[in-house]
Parts: C-alpha cells; structure tokens; sequence
C-alpha cells in the first residue's frame, strides 16, 4: 500500500485530495494522510468581508475531517518543522510522518522585505485571526475616539493605512470605506466621519498591476471616490506602534496598519537550501514534481517551475487549484505507470470587489467594471465554495446583509 501525505489544507492541498480521490476511491493500494497547521479549510478570497462584519467568520471555513473523509490513514493537525526528502519523512511537533508521495501545498507567509518594524507594528491579512484583529481595532478605535477632546489624537485613531495595492489591500479598503460610510456613521453619531481616513499605500505605479491598467484606474478611481486615498511609487521604511514612515512624505500616523504588502514561501527553513528556487519556493519540473525527487508534487504559491524552463503562474486561489488539478493527473499517471504531462496554466479571469454593489474584472479579453461584474464575482464565489451548508450561510449573510446593517460587535 502506498501512503500519499499532502502537506497543507488550503485550495491546492484539498482540491488535489478531492480530484485524486475520485481517481483512486475504493483502491486498497493507497491512503491518505492530510497534514495541516489549522483543522478548517479557509475560503481566502472572502476575508476582507469577515473583517467589516458582511460575512460570519465560521461561514467560510469548513472543517478539514468533512472535506478529506474517506481513504483517509487521519488527518493531522500539527507544525511542520522539516521536510526530509531524503529519508522521505515530515518531522512534525506530534513526530514523523513518513510517505511514499508527498504533495507540498503549504502555502506562503508575509514577507515584510526587512522594513523595520513592519512585523511588530502592523496587522497582516491572511487568516481569520487577522480579520477578527482588524474588525476589533476599528471598532475599539471609533469607541475610543468618541470619547476622546483632544482632535489630533481622535484624527490618528481614526485613521487606517494599508500598506499593499493588491487585490487584499484593494478589497480591505473598499469594504472598510463602505463601513465607515453606513454602519459607523449611523452608530457613532459623536465622531464627525469627515476625520476618519483610509490611506492605501503601494510602492508600484498603479495598484492591481496583475489586471490591466484601464482597470486599474477605474480601481483607483472607485476607491478615491470612497473617500480612500492612494499613494503610489511611496517606499515605506518603517513602521512604529503610531505610524507608518514613507519615504519623501514622512510619518503618516494611524491607529489601524494593515500589511498586505507581499508573500513569501512558508517553506524556506523547512527543506534542504538547494531544493529552493531563486524565490524561496521548491524548484519544480514542469509536471509540478520537485527537481530530482518525482515523488514529491509541489503546488500552490510555494511551486516554482524552472525545468527545463522558468514559467511564472500567479499566486492565487485559481492557480492553485489549477495546478492541483494537474498534479493529482500526474500522481495518477506516475501511480498507473503513465507518462506525465507539462502543466500549462490558463486564467479564467479575475475579479476584485471594491466595496458593495462594485468590481472590476477581466475575462478573458473583455475587462468590465460596475455592478454587474460584482454580481458575477458573488455566484463564482458561491460556485467554488465546496460545502452546501457555506453557500448557504454565505448567502443568508449576504441577504442579511442588504437588508440590514453589518454586525459591529467586538469579537
């Protein structure tokens, strides 16, 4: 029997289990093994609306056991602490993990570029954790600056710099404009919304740059629309427990910094050095197999293709589960003693919400923006959501939502 560890359970990590398993199910010659840091299954996209209260934070995530369910040895949840190709073994915080196949999908980390203070003094946006973080510090800040006389420090704790032109700043931005603008105006009637500020910071020359630029400054337009300001080509340098130090401009003070600024492979310190590529992620083949071991796939945002030749693929949910798709192809084929096949990545689009009834997309050739292109954006999200129970309560949240205001509770 050959056991078949997949390390990581986000998008590439449970949607290689899913299609591989539907390969496989029934055959008494593999298992499963799952390995995770987490015991849920976190629907990313979506976490800028669990941060302003749109969404309930259990409503996108989903239990690892109900997803990876049958053929299964167990599923773990513990730290990885060394990935040893060699002896082909996990050696985890609960012990060793030994494998026959291994599929890397561990994901990436924040990277703060060596800005000084940026770990310490800012939130970062990428789990549940961070998003409950923002949520309360805004709240907790709007509390504190109806109470405060003194204007200057009701000015700083009202205001909010995000640092990062992505599609998460972009997104973060829009929806915390939209709240401050509706729910926090009505409820804290003390605080004059004209001192509440939004400052979205971004070292390159236009945000989105992943979309096209028309898209791009309709982005931007939006979000100055909103009230949000936007500071391009800005170099930050560092970061204190009051603000943020941008080059040129000086010290912006804020009491809400949010980086969303970059990622960087979570594997770095986990395996050998000359198994990693020039950006930190497992040098891989072409067929998504780690240079030198074609027993261990590698996919998602720590997959680095350089042989025979570089190929750049985003870093983003339809990536991943595109590669993971392939990838559970070619564990098949290499399983069945089948040829494997070069992964070739094909975007379907991208859509990014900026605040309610708003988003800019590109499908395909055709790039739109306004409120259809949001409607589009919520039945896709609805579509790639594996639970029935979550697109349920997402679309509840979603009505409730239209409906009535967004809940403003500390959590």
């Amino acid at each position: 029997m050959k056991k078949i560890v997949i390390a990581g359970g986000g998008f590439a990590g449970v949607e290689l289990y899913k299609t591989l398993h539907k390969k496989l199910h029934g055959s008494p010659a593999v298992r499963f093994q799952m390995v995770s840091d987490k015991n849920y299954f976190l629907f990313y996209p979506m976490l800028h609306e669990v941060a302003t209260g749109s969404v309930e934070r259990n409503h996108i995530t989903q239990p690892l056991r109900e997803i990876v369910n049958c053929c299964v040895e167990t599923v773990t949840e513990t730290q990885i602490q060394k990935i040893d190709v060699a002896q082909k073994k996990l050696v985890t915080d609960s012990g060793e993990i030994n494998y026959d196949y291994l599929v890397v999908a561990l994901g990436v980390r924040p990277n703060y570029f060596g800005i000084p203070g940026a770990h310490e003094n800012c939130t970062t946006f990428k789990s549940i954790d961070d998003a409950v973080v923002v949520r309360n510090q805004l709240i907790d800040h709007f509390e504190k600056a109806a109470r405060e006389k003194d204007a200057a420090v009701r000015k700083e704790l009202l205001a909010t710099i995000i640092i990062g032109g992505g599609p998460s700043g972009v997104e973060l931005a829009g929806q915390i404009s939209d709240l401050i603008h509706t729910e926090l105006r009505e409820l804290y009637q003390e605080v004059d919304i004209h001192e509440a500020s939004i400052t979205l910071i971004d070292a390159g020359d236009r945000l989105l740059r992943q979309m096209h630029p028309s898209l791009s400054a309709a982005a931007a337009a939006r979000l100055q629309k909103m009230g949000v300001t936007i500071m391009l080509n800005a170099k930050v340098e560092g970061c204190t427990k009051n603000g943020v130090t941008v080059a040129g401009s000086g010290e912006l003070r804020a009491g809400l910094r949010v980086w969303a600024a970059g990622m960087e492979s979570s594997v770095r310190g986990l395996v050998a050095a000359e198994l990693l590529a020039a950006h930190g992620g497992l040098a891989t083949t072409a067929s998504l197999q780690l240079v030198g071991h074609p027993e261990v796939f590698v996919i998602g945002d720590v997959a680095e293709i350089v042989f025979p030749e570089k190929v750049m693929v985003p870093q983003t949910a339809q990536a991943a589960t595109a590669e993971a798709a392939h990838a559970a192809q070619n564990m098949y084929n290499l399983l069945t003693h089948q040829p494997v096949r070069p992964f070739k990545f094909v975007s379907k689009g991208d859509i990014v919400p900026i605040g309610d009834w708003f988003a800019v997309g590109q499908l395909g050739a055709f790039r739109f923006s306004g409120r259809i292109m949001w409607i589009i954006r919520r039945y896709v999200f609805l579509q790639r959501m594996w639970s029935l129970r979550n697109r349920t309560k997402v679309c509840l949240d979603w009505i409730m939502r239209a409906l009535m205001r967004r809940d403003t509770s500390r959590l």
